[in-house]
């Protein structure tokens, strides 16, 4: 092939005999099954040049079926696709296997062309493609599931000879080298279709010879073009037939439709295949640009799948392409100043000509793509860049976020169908797969407070359900137990492909949102069963149900929650529980939960006394075990706060009075009563002075190391303010930890780093002010901040100890410092 591939235009065929003999023998045996009536087209998917060549294959030969790559069991949406009022980007979704797959059709697919070419003449059409066997190929793609689609062209990306053949035409990636060689050439040579088909064959059984049989069979190539031979074989006989796939499997159906010997592994397999079609459910849903662009995950097709959409609309109508370039760059425009960025008459004429300039340099017939590209990241620049509103401009005109659309005939499933109608009765975007923010006010009035309410139970609803439509971005999340004290909150939401994918297998085993909502509802609720964790488990369900609106289900999940909060042996689990209903109560207002008022108090009496009954087998707890008992009972303190103010007619005074016998107990687990004792003065059961003198009691002289740590580390936890701003108990704790051996402070160093490390950077000033005070330390040492990690700081000690047995073996004691541990 010629730069360019222009071939027809310079007179050139391609260069068959400079080719390796196993293409030559192709190309002569596709040659003879054409005259045979089997004209295979191979194309390269959502490319208008294909789509115009297939398109003229169809209209010259006159078949008698058309046969399109694409799995067997999508015969039954042909009629749905064939309806005029189906608009493309389109898909067909099968949720056969272990997931969903995707067969994408954009406006210029070549496939999508096809079946559209065959309807209007009215000739039939059939799927070829071995059934779905689960998600899809994930060739080239990204995680994302509607990157795996069954369309995958990750072996032309891969080719070692496209690699070479790009960097010898100067071109950056395999897209580009497809533009130079395909998609930019003139009308005249589009129009030129054998030429095309001839060209695209070649380009693809090159990059074919790259991979070994053992490669081919592993990704399933060979049993997938096996499908393909057995259905072209029992169609050939009925006349003349046209067959589009990919091209990357048009040398293997050559091979093996000619007897040629490479065409023995598709042949011996063509045998087995068993041409009865699968009942996998299937269905025809909208799509999006967005999601057929190969720099966005997708694995087929091409980069800006808007630009390609423009071109083959400005194709199809006979246009100049080099107009399109000019119309293109003054829509990117147009976008980014609507986003902040204008663009003046001079740049937008300056990248026009950048545009036409570099296609000639690239001896292209008008601006492709990349041209584009490059004009505008040339001509639309500032000084620290393209700007983001011109690349979102770019997005916006090359991309493309409209949805298709598919038949009114089209049998969607009833919960997609009932979705869609709640949001769009609620006024939410349905159109489009732009991404959307709506603020709601939960403690609005009047017609407006309903409208807002509605929309909250709506978005929560499709969050539950895991729809993928909304997400929260602010406001109250009872759940979490985050943003309670907001009115107001904001939700993002898109209606995109994945929320129909998700809404279909949804509806597989559920009608409606509420018995898919109900149904995850009842599993988190039983998943919770009994013992530790049960209440925290299923106060989230009941959450759930409240916040969508499912009412009939508060009894219910009541008594699952009684039972519970019985037998939950976690009191970090019961005091989360309690504190989802304290927010339940303070929002029962706008949650509609005012009927359940009896059932939250009763519920939160049952987990006020459970905690009572269990707060005294915290005085037993180990060492691993303290950091969570002290975060229950900080908790639980706020939870008497929170009372307070929400005016829950609950008294919770009987865990206080268990948490004191506790605090009483000298056995008591050091941190735990360190933590009883902080949280007692915070909320002024006892004095400062009081407070003070009991820290100091514990921390006397010949405390056991690891006991004064751990009590240490219980009154940072919970009440870190309070030790801050009291000078009697920091000086304490420094004596406490200054009379620790060297040996013990090591080993208690990485706990006391912990417990000091919630304070905030003025606290910590403030703490080493005083202790540097207190010990002579000079105060130009406290601010100094250096890098060193914990395991560095260990390490220096060590050596210093070492250093200083060494010093006092060599009778140099007196060189160590003295006075405390500095």
């Amino acid at each position: 092939m010629t730069r360019g591939g222009h071939l027809r235009e310079r007179g050139e065929r391609a260069a068959w005999g400079k080719a390796p003999e196993r293409l030559q023998r192709a190309a002569a045996a596709r040659g003879a099954l054409a005259a045979d009536g089997v004209h295979l087209a191979g194309i390269r998917h959502h490319s208008p040049a294909c789509a115009l060549a297939v398109r003229a294959l169809i209209a010259e030969v006159r078949p008698s079926v058309v046969l399109i790559e694409g799995p067997a069991e999508f015969d039954r949406r042909l009629g749905e696709l064939q309806d005029p009022t189906t608009r493309p980007p389109i898909a067909v979704l099968s949720l056969a296997g272990d997931g969903a797959a995707f067969y994408p059709l954009a406006a210029s697919s070549p496939e999508w062309v096809a079946v559209r070419a065959a309807a209007d003449a009215g000739i039939p059409v059939a799927f070829i493609d071995s059934p779905v066997r689960g998600a899809g190929t994930d060739d080239g793609a990204s995680d994302d599931a509607l990157a795996r689609t069954l369309q995958g062209e990750g072996q032309l990306a891969r080719s070692r000879s496209i690699a070479a053949l790009a960097q010898r035409l100067h071109c950056r990636d395999h897209d580009e080298l497809w533009d130079q060689l395909f998609e930019c050439r003139t009308p005249q040579a589009l129009a030129d279709a054998p030429t095309l088909l001839d060209d695209v064959f070649a380009w693809a059984a090159l990059a074919r010879l790259d991979y070994t049989d053992d490669e081919l069979a592993h990704d399933d190539s060979f049993d997938r073009e096996a499908h393909m031979l057995a259905h072209i074989r029992r169609h050939r006989a009925g006349g003349p037939v046209v067959v589009v796939t990919g091209a990357f499997h048009t040398l293997a159906l050559v091979e093996a439709l000619g007897d040629i010997a490479e065409g023995e592994p598709v042949r011996a397999r063509a045998g087995a295949v068993d041409l009865e079609v699968s009942s996998s459910e299937s269905w025809l849903i909208r799509y999006d640009n967005e999601r057929l662009d190969a720099l966005r995950g997708y694995g087929a097709g091409l980069p800006a799948p808007g630009f390609y959409e423009r071109l083959w609309q400005e194709l199809e109508r006979g246009g100049d392409p080099g107009e399109l370039a000019i119309i293109l760059l003054h829509e990117i425009a147009v976008a980014a100043r609507g986003h902040g960025s204008p663009i003046s008459a001079a740049q937008l004429i300056a990248a026009a000509e950048a545009a036409r300039r570099l296609a000639e340099l690239r001896e292209r017939p008008w601006p492709c793509r990349t041209d584009l590209l490059d004009a505008v990241a040339s001509c639309f620049a500032d000084g620290e860049g393209v700007p983001p509103a011109v690349r979102r401009g770019v997005g916006e005109v090359f991309g493309g976020a409209t949805l298709g659309e598919v038949a009114p005939s089209v049998d969607a499933p009833p919960l997609v169908r009932e979705a869609r109608a709640r949001a769009v009765q609620l006024g939410l975007g349905v159109d489009t797969s732009t991404t959307r923010v709506s603020r709601l006010d939960r403690r609005a009035t009047g017609a407006r407070a309903e409208r807002h309410r509605a929309r909250g139970r709506y978005f929560a609803l499709m969050a539950l359900v895991d729809s993928g439509f909304s997400r929260r971005l602010t406001g109250p999340d009872f759940a979490a137990g985050t943003g309670l004290g907001r009115a107001q909150e904001e939700w993002e939401y898109a209606w995109t492909p994945a929320v129909e994918a998700a809404l279909i297998a949804r509806s597989l085993a559920h009608p409606t949102l509420e018995a898919a909502a109900l149904s995850r509802i009842a599993h988190r609720a039983d998943a919770a069963g009994d013992g530790a964790g049960a209440s925290a488990r299923v106060s989230a369900a009941l959450v759930d149900a409240v916040t969508v609106g499912l009412h009939a289900m508060i009894p219910d999940l009541g008594v699952v929650l009684t039972r519970a909060l019985h037998d939950d042996g976690d009191i970090g689990s019961v005091a989360a529980a309690l504190h989802r209903l304290a927010a339940l109560w303070e929002a029962r207002t706008e949650l509609d939960l005012e009927r359940h008022e009896a059932l939250v108090v009763s519920l939160f009496s049952t987990g006020a006394a459970a905690l009572a009954y269990r707060i005294p087998g915290l005085a037993a707890v180990g060492e691993d075990e303290e950091g969570a008992a002290i975060e229950a009972l900080v908790s639980t303190r706020a939870l008497g706060d929170r009372l307070g103010r929400t005016g829950l007619p609950v008294d919770i005074g009987a865990t206080t009075r268990a948490a004191a016998v506790v605090g009483a107990d000298a056995e008591a687990a050091p941190g735990v009563r360190a933590a009883i004792l902080g949280l007692a003065a915070a909320h002024e059961e006892m004095s400062i002075e009081e407070f003070a003198r009991s820290v100091a009691s514990y921390l006397s002289p010949g405390a056991e190391a690891s006991a004064a740590a751990r009590f240490v580390g219980g009154l940072m936890r919970a009440a870190s303010d309070l030790v801050v701003h009291t000078p009697e108990v920091i000086d304490t704790v420094g004596a406490s930890l200054a009379a620790m051996s060297e040996e013990s402070f090591l080993s208690r160093l990485p706990d006391l780093r912990r417990a000091f490390s919630t304070l905030r950077p003025t606290e910590t000033h403030e703490v080493a002010t005083r202790v540097a005070q207190s010990t002579g330390v000079g105060a130009e040492s406290i601010d100094v901040v250096s890098a060193f990690t914990e395991d560095d700081v260990r390490t220096a000690l060590a050596v210093e100890q070492q250093l200083a047995r060494s010093l006092g073996r060599d009778g140099l004691a007196d060189w160590v410092p003295t006075g405390g541990r500095r």
